[in-house]
C-alpha cells in the first residue's frame, strides 16, 4: 500500500520494531505525551507491542504507522499515520508525534502535506480527521495550516479536512 515517501529533509517508511528503542525516547518524552492518550511511563515491551499492533493493522488495512526519518542522520525524529481507516465512509484519522529537538523547524508541516498528499493518490480516503487535545496549541496552528477546520459537531476536539485534487498535487 505505502512506499517510502522521501521528502526534503525527511523520509517515511513503515515502522519496524528497528525504530523501537528511538520510538520509545521520543513517547516517554513530557513534551509527547502532555497531549497524547497513552498511559506513561512506557518501557520496551510497551512499544514493542504498539509496533506489531501497527504492523497488524497496516496489513489488516485498518491503520497505518509511518516513521519519520532525518535524512541528514538517518535517525528516527517521530511517526505519522492514520488510524481507524474506514473504506465505506472513506475516512480516517490522522495521528503524529515528533520529538520536541525538531520542534519550531516546520518539519511537521513538511511530512504531514507530504503524508496527505500520498494519502489522496494511494487511498480511497475523502475526509480525514484529527483528534487533538484542546489545549494543544502548536497542533492547531498546523491543523489550521494544513486546511483542517475544528468540527463544532463534535465536542471532542476533532478536527476535519476534505481531500481534494489539491491534496494530491
Amino acid at each position: 500500500m505505502f512506499k517510502t515517501i522521501k521528502l526534503p529533509r525527511v523520509t517515511l517508511r513503515l515502522i519496524t520494531h528497528k525504530h523501537g528503542a528511538a520510538l520509545l525516547t521520543i513517547l516517554n518524552n513530557p513534551l509527547v505525551y502532555e497531549f497524547n492518550d497513552y498511559k506513561t511511563p512506557l518501557n520496551k515491551e510497551h512499544v514493542k507491542q504498539l509496533i506489531q499492533d501497527d504492523i497488524s493493522s497496516y496489513y489488516q488495512g485498518e491503520g497505518v504507522r509511518l516513521a519519520i526519518e532525518h535524512n541528514m542522520s538517518g535517525v528516527l525524529i517521530g511517526t505519522c499515520g492514520l488510524y481507524n481507516i474506514n473504506n465505506q465512509t472513506k475516512t480516517a484519522y490522522l495521528g503524529f508525534e515528533l520529538d520536541p529537538f525538531y520542534w519550531q523547524q516546520g518539519l511537521m508541516h513538511e511530512v504531514l502535506k507530504g503524508f496527505v498528499s500520498e494519502i489522496h493518490r494511494s487511498l480511497n480516503i475523502e475526509h480525514l480527521y484529527a483528534e487533538i487535545h484542546g489545549k494543544n496549541v502548536r497542533c492547531y496552528n498546523l491543523l489550521t495550516k494544513l486546511g483542517f477546520v475544528f468540527n463544532q459537531q463534535i465536542s471532542n476536539g476533532v478536527w476535519h479536512k476534505q481531500l481534494t485534487k489539491m491534496d494530491g498535487a
